[in-house]
């Protein structure tokens, strides 16, 4: 049992249930999460060009800047849903139904005493969103009415959160698979249908809206024919303060990877105009695919690693973010590779290449998303043990140096300056995550994610493509689609083979049979 008093528990328990299968639950979740993501890209990948042709680049960069900007209202969530999530994931094998409906009463208690200082904060964000977006004064009003909806989309979202933190604290974000598919897809075509019929901005952020409500309605729903103990608790003050008392470093956690993640555009549109963000939006789409789709998929795994964390099985855990380590650098780098290779055909073909941000900034974007990635899994690790102060201060102080340096750098540099200001400034995390993690498990471990070999073998291959790839073409979208593939097979073998030990491939083998792919347990 956890000696955190945010979950201790003493109380009449659930039904008894048999064991959970975490490598299986691991594989079912990561599963439905690459379908969502899957969803979401290909939806993306259609609907992009249409909203680029029919706004213009201009008003493209405006949309990209107010989704940026309209994340600022983040400042005032508590992220007590996030708290919810970490203390059922490590306080569900009690089996205790009264004690984790109290923290479900105590978690809906903070969102709604937060959700009207997030609303007040969301119109003060949209009052002043035409002077940060640059716009003319004709599309002030324009501006300030899509910003106020996002916020609406963004505020509905962090009510239902609450429902998905029950069901991936649970470890069954499996029981979702197939839905979220299903409302991107039609969201997706509701943004093509609104700028169709002319409803420009405003038209978008609608959707966005409409697709929260049915999203979180929809998540609702599976939490309650799943989930035994769900409903209403006593509400305790005393629980509720010890849960916004441990949300305070997350809600710190949250300013701060807002500064981390959502200030270049911000800082591009302010300091070189919109154009310039939709360029680099563009260029970096299939590098967010990458960073989006490897934390997806540990984002599914996580969950299991809280388990092993709060029965103090430290080797294990370990053992456990080592995998997780060796899977991240094997799909990223890969990946990586094929954008090096194909990203300027890809960015002529999808929306042409006179919004392609050039060569250099593709290798800088990869490098930047690579990095960021083994940051988010030590992040994400580091939020299993509910203890994140110096976490936040850490990413504090590497978010205030990356928009420093950004803002000294862009207006000489251009795109180039902002990504070289991120890679040093998160340097800072990569570093000090792997100690902090030390530190809490007393497990004498190598901090450094990646062994040299590794990095050699990275740095080899990225040199090779960036020197004699830079200048290949692709003329057509058959000659992309085939060439992808091989180049993702080609360097995930190189990388499999060349840059990992022996025991290490054994391991990844063994994984991969001890999943059971074909019995979904209960």
């Amino acid at each position: 049992m956890s000696s955190n008093p945010a979950i201790e528990v003493k109380t009449k328990p659930l039904e008894p249930k048999k064991e959970e299968n975490l490598k299986q639950r691991a594989y079912l979740n990561t599963v439905t999460s690459v379908l969502d993501y899957g969803a979401t890209l290909i939806t993306a990948f259609f609907v992009t060009p249409f909203i680029v042709n029919t706004l213009g680049a201009a008003l493209y960069g405006v949309w990209q800047v107010l989704g940026q900007f309209t994340g600022y209202t983040n400042i005032a969530d508590a992220r007590v849903a996030e708290v919810l999530k970490w203390a059922i994931a490590r306080d569900r094998k009690e089996n205790n139904a009264d004690q984790l409906r109290e923290y479900f009463t105590a978690t809906f208690f903070l969102i709604m005493l937060i959700l009207p200082i997030l609303l007040v904060l969301g119109a003060v964000i949209s009052w002043y969103a035409p002077i940060v977006t640059k716009v003319d004064p004709e599309y002030a009003d324009m501006v300030r009415i899509t910003c106020g909806v996002l916020v609406l989309s963004l505020a509905t979202q962090k009510v239902f959160n609450i429902f998905e933190s029950i069901l991936r604290g649970m470890n069954l974000g499996f029981k979702r698979m197939g839905f979220r598919v299903f409302i991107v897809v039609v969201g997706g075509g509701l943004k093509v249908l609104v700028l169709f019929l002319g409803y420009g901005l405003i038209g978008l952020a609608t959707v966005q809206l409409i697709v929260s409500l049915i999203t979180g309605i929809t998540i609702y729903v599976i939490v309650k024919h799943n989930v035994s103990w769900f409903g209403f608790g006593k509400l305790s003050i005393a629980r509720s303060k010890i849960f916004l008392k441990v949300s305070g470093w997350f809600m710190g956690w949250t300013v701060t990877k807002i500064l981390l993640l959502s200030s270049d555009k911000l800082l591009l549109g302010f300091l070189l105009g919109p154009t310039a963000v939709a360029k680099y939006t563009l260029t970096k789409f299939l590098a967010e695919t990458i960073r989006s789709l490897v934390v997806t998929i540990v984002n599914g795994v996580i969950p299991g690693l809280g388990k092993l964390y709060g029965s103090d099985q430290m080797k294990k855990f370990m053992k456990a973010r080592e995998m997780v380590m060796n899977l991240t650098w094997l799909f990223a780098v890969s990946f990586g590779a094929v954008i090096l290779s194909l990203n300027s055909s890809f960015v002529a073909l999808w929306v042409g290449y006179e919004n392609y941000a050039g060569h250099i900034v593709s290798l800088l974007v990869v490098i930047m998303t690579i990095q960021y990635i083994f940051i988010q899994n030590d992040s994400d690790i580091i939020n299993v043990t509910l203890d994140i102060r110096k976490k936040t201060l850490l990413g504090l102080f590497s978010a205030i140096v990356s928009i420093v340096l950004s803002i000294l750098l862009i207006k000489s540099q251009g795109i180039i300056g902002l990504c070289m200001s991120l890679i040093v400034g998160r340097s800072i995390l990569s570093i000090s995550y792997p100690l902090l993690i030390k530190s809490k498990t007393k497990v004498e471990y190598n901090i450094i994610p990646l062994t040299i070999r590794q990095i050699l073998i990275t740095f080899i291959i990225y040199t090779t493509i960036f020197v004699f790839c830079q200048e290949a073409f692709i003329n057509s979208w058959f000659e992309l689609f085939i060439s992808a593939p091989f180049i993702l097979v080609f360097s995930l073998l190189m990388l499999f083979i060349l840059g990992l030990e022996k025991v290490q491939r054994e391991e990844l083998f063994t994984l991969f049979k001890q999943l059971k792919l074909f019995r979904m347990d209960k």
